[in-house]
């Protein structure tokens, strides 16, 4: 029972997260840089130190799905989880996040967006943070609430894995929506590097690491194909709303 309810939540929390990006002007930007195969970094393999909070996540809930986001609006917050990057094509923009999972079966997640003034100082994704700010109700977060003057302490720095985009560092739910930018958004990250994570759907295709239908993304790739439903790392290039120049890892932590 415990395992439907779950499944139930996160493909609410998903839902709500591309209502968000649709509820904007689409806006599309060409890529400039012409990027080959050679310019793919080598995937390095460390795992990533991940926030498990039963709290955080019912707080999540309780937030975004049972109608108490004006409630927490101003209110002083702490949270710790890892950091992550977020591309959103379709407003422009670049998104913050500290993240983490319900329990160790990583079926459900929680994400908090952060807004910063200064960019200079971004922790490198993957980081594990504490993070102490405001809660802020605001039509440009990409949920409707953001922690505004987030104070970042890295409590384990992580090293950069030089990608452009970085969903081995990303929640699930966070991947998912990227993946949406990355196929509905392809002039945007045309030639740019990525790294994520899934399960083999099809010689031709990767999807959603944990749930069947939630995303999926064509591959063009020269590795050995593993068995569909094997869980695998990949890196590539965007293009075309694909992921061409596909490599794929097994037995790799993210």
């Amino acid at each position: 029972m415990k395992k439907i309810i779950c499944i139930a939540l996160c493909l609410v929390m998903t839902a709500g997260l591309l209502t968000g990006c649709g509820s904007k002007s689409n806006t599309s930007q060409t890529g400039t840089n012409t990027k080959s195969s050679a310019n793919i970094p080598a995937l390095e393999s460390a795992a990533m130190k991940t926030n498990l909070s039963q709290d955080e996540y019912t707080l999540y809930q309780n937030i975004f799905y049972n109608g108490q986001k004006n409630d927490f609006d101003k209110k002083s917050v702490k949270k710790e989880g890892t950091f992550a990057t977020l591309h959103d094509a379709f407003n422009n923009v670049t998104r913050y996040y500290v993240w983490g999972y319900l329990d160790n079966t990583n079926c459900c997640d929680w994400q908090w967006e952060l807004k910063f003034d200064n960019e200079e100082n971004i922790p490198a994704n993957g980081s594990y943070i504490e993070v102490e700010g405001v809660y802020e109700v605001s039509t440009d977060a990409l949920d409707g609430l953001w922690i505004i003057n987030p104070k970042v302490t890295v409590k384990e720095s992580y090293a950069d894995r030089g990608y452009d985009i970085d969903m081995c560092s990303m929640s699930d739910t966070l991947q998912y929506v990227e993946i949406q930018n990355i196929v509905n958004m392809a002039d945007y990250f045309k030639d740019k590097t990525v790294c994520g994570y899934g399960r083999m759907e099809s010689d031709s295709s990767i999807q959603d690491a944990y749930y069947d239908s939630k995303w999926s993304v064509e591959i063009e790739t020269d590795s050995k194909i593993p068995a569909f439903g094997t869980i695998v790392v990949f890196t590539g290039l965007c293009d075309g709303g694909m992921i061409k120049d596909c490599k794929i890892y097994q037995n790799t932590q993210y």
